[in-house]
């Protein structure tokens, strides 16, 4: 009685000791492919910061035993002899690179891969309207057809409507004024609303030597009428004044093609077309209606449906579309008026300072803010080494007598005889690290606004139509819009990364 009793006992341990000894292999072997996740993960940010300091694929890919490494095979870390990593990377076309990299760990392999964006398009672009600083739409007649950003706080008043999504960096006033599908609320909750959202980084156009090499390098141009009247950098040859006025017409449209430099300022009214960004120096003019000649279809597609988005950009990719990029301000209409002087008194003047604190944006009461003491670490926005203050009529005026620009047509004697404030449609991209100020009548935007500062107002509507094919998931040439390759961008970024 007492051997059966032990023997059964020996046979219940046996059993116990194989259930313990095989979940502690399972268990071994779980943490081994969590651990070989890791890796692999890590060998993609390796290849990820080898692309982004070369923008190439040739020298990613490693292959090492981490035994290998100066780490003695000592009784504690003798399970190294089984730690291998391998990388690699293969170009793909439009500067991306697929990377892939295997990582095995006690017998245990796991694959990742990822594609891997060179100098990818700024997602500042990514938005109808997007503000570094405080974002803000007062009346009804404000409609925005797409998504909406502030890197600051974003304050909506009396019932403008947002189709689209709204995300702000400083939360979000007025969130019950809001119509359209960004006022959609499910179980109490704005679902179209995230306030305190990561900041996105703004490009920055102080050095302006990227695009004149781009230019000079594509033999990029703008015409009128067949005549070169930009040769890829204008104003830089110490026999013109750096100043220009670019009129289209329906007969001869305003032809861009690549990026231009303009050295000074840019007064721009009438037809444009192709596909290129004119650079500005100093400010852009929006004098008149700007319009392409050779338009989108539609103003934008069918539905928000991602298909329907993705055929649309698709169906319109040869269409016209320009960028205007000022190093300093964008001016839209008549300064010289009355409503601009009210516009300047109400709203301009009080905005522009850089003494915005440690955090880089107005209104925020953070460290450094209206101390009257330039941080320039964080305060020097625009990256001029020099620290500004409220915006003041001399950032609007043109750089001397618009009378003395090229290509000024006859008959204009002043900037007013050039100029209205009864715009209606403006189209294109419209780029700065200052203000875009001015205003309309009505006035419809086909495009994109990115600027630091806005000011904004009309004398009845305005709407905002994004572009799609401005999208980061569709811009990848850099001749034609304004993309990262500038100081504070990040120079590689995922499309997307799975496990094989």
């Amino acid at each position: 009685m007492i051997m059966a009793f032990v023997a059964i006992f020996v046979i219940m341990a046996c059993g116990v000791l194989y259930l313990v000894n095989t979940e502690v292999n399972a268990a071994r072997r779980h943490w081994d492919g969590a651990k070989a996740l890791y890796l692999a993960q890590a060998g993609i940010e390796r290849a990820k910061y080898t692309i982004a300091s070369t923008g190439a694929a040739g020298s990613v890919g490693p292959t090492f035993n981490l035994a290998a490494t100066g780490v003695t095979s000592s009784a504690s870390n003798a399970r190294l002899n089984d730690i291998n990593i391998s990388v690699s990377a293969q170009g793909l076309p439009n500067s991306v690179f697929r990377a892939i990299s295997s990582a095995t760990v006690g017998g245990v392999t796991r694959r990742v891969k990822a594609d891997i964006e060179y100098n990818p398009p700024s997602k500042v672009f990514d938005y109808a309207y997007f503000l570094n600083n405080w974002g803000w739409m007062d009346g009804s007649g404000i409609t925005v057809n797409g998504d909406v950003r502030s890197n600051g706080r974003f304050d909506f008043m009396n019932s403008p409507t947002v189709e689209g999504e709204v995300y702000a960096g400083q939360g979000i006033g007025g969130s019950d004024n809001v119509q359209g599908k960004a006022g959609t609320v499910e179980d109490g909750e704005y679902i179209y609303q995230h306030p305190d959202s990561p900041t996105e980084e703004m490009p920055n156009l102080e050095d302006l030597s990227y695009y004149e090499t781009q230019a000079a390098a594509e033999g990029s141009t703008v015409k009128i009428g067949g005549v070169t009247v930009i040769n890829a950098v204008y104003g830089d040859d110490g026999g013109e004044s750096g100043n220009i006025v670019l009129v289209g017409t329906d007969a001869n449209p305003v032809e861009v093609s690549g990026p231009v430099v303009v050295t000074g300022d840019v007064v721009i009214s009438g037809r444009v077309t192709g596909q290129g960004t004119i650079y500005s120096g100093r400010n852009v003019y929006v004098v008149n209606n700007v319009e392409y000649d050779n338009p989108p279809l539609t103003p934008r597609p069918s539905s928000d449906d991602p298909a329907d988005i993705d055929q649309w950009a698709s169906d319109n990719a040869e269409k016209d579309i320009v960028g205007f990029a000022a190093r300093e301000n964008v001016v839209m209409g008549d300064y010289t008026s009355g409503n601009w002087q009210w516009l300047k008194d109400n709203y301009l003047y009080g905005m522009g300072s850089e003494d915005v604190g440690q955090d880089g944006i107005p209104d925020t009461s953070d460290t450094g803010e209206d101390d009257s003491t330039f941080q320039s670490e964080y305060e020097d926005l625009d990256k001029d080494s020099t620290f500004d203050g409220n915006y003041q009529d001399s950032d609007f005026v043109t750089s001397g007598d618009i009378t003395n620009f090229t290509n000024i047509p006859e008959g204009i004697d002043s900037f007013s005889d050039i100029s209205t404030n009864n715009i209606s449609k403006v189209e294109g991209v419209y780029y700065t690290n200052h203000a875009f100020a001015g205003w309309g009548n009505g006035v419809v935007f086909n495009g994109a606004l990115v600027s630091k500062d806005e000011a904004i107002a009309a004398y009845t509507s305005i709407t905002f139509n994004y572009d799609e094919r401005l999208h980061s998931r569709y811009g990848k040439d850099p001749n034609w819009l304004i993309d990262l390759r500038l100081p504070f961008s990040d120079n590689a970024g995922y499309l997307g990364w799975w496990e094989d």
